[in-house]
């Protein structure tokens, strides 16, 4: 396949975010954090599939083939429990690229390891943008549901764990040191999902 030619429709966070909460709402009750590895295994039927050096090889920690059959993952990583956030979103990563381009992966025909090779070799940069940026927002919408974000933050304010007077940015960055741990996710993840709240 020529992956040169891919174009990947620009999608908004409001049809991401929306298309995330359905995912979250379809396949799992409202606990934190959110086990995507038990939606895989247990209620999509993907098979977790432990490749050696696979971080090495592609650059990648986990990777979705295109049959929605596997979800490839690096064997070091996978069995340390130092990257089990990493995965976490990495696992909820390739659920966006299922949940919002299963019909580009599809036309993809990725059967190896050299395809995906060839797909990160030639697919133009700006593409290959959109679709990792959207998988992105994805995963973030579906692990950390605004909601819930939302009572937490005021939680760990009202209680006072935070009396620092700071702008919100800056709040947000020591907020999301303790909002990490309960969400199962890094504190980058949350930065981010802490500073969308406040701009809306």
């Amino acid at each position: 396949m020529n992956y040169r030619d891919i174009k990947v429709p620009p999608l908004n966070n409001d049809f991401i975010k929306n298309r995330a909460d359905l995912f979250r709402k379809s396949f799992w009750d409202k606990s934190i954090p959110v086990d995507i590895e038990r939606i895989i295994d247990l209620k999509l039927k993907l098979n977790i599939v432990p490749v050696p050096d696979l971080q090495r090889i592609c650059d990648v920690d986990a990777l979705i083939a295109s049959n929605w059959e596997e979800i490839y993952v690096d064997n070091d990583r996978y069995l340390d429990d130092r990257y089990q956030n990493r995965l976490r979103f990495s696992f909820a990563h390739e659920i966006g690229h299922f949940i919002l381009h299963k019909d580009i992966y599809e036309s993809f025909s990725l059967s190896s390891f050299e395809d995906f090779y060839d797909l990160m070799r030639d697919i133009p940069q700006e593409q290959y943008s959109y679709l990792e940026t959207q998988a992105n927002k994805f995963a973030n919408y579906l692990l950390v549901p605004r909601v819930a974000l939302a009572q937490f933050k005021s939680i760990l304010i009202r209680n006072k764990i935070m009396t620092l007077k700071v702008d919100k940015r800056t709040l947000d960055s020591y907020l999301a040191i303790p909002i990490s741990e309960k969400f199962g996710v890094s504190e980058k993840v949350i930065e981010i999902a802490l500073n969308e709240l406040d701009d809306n």
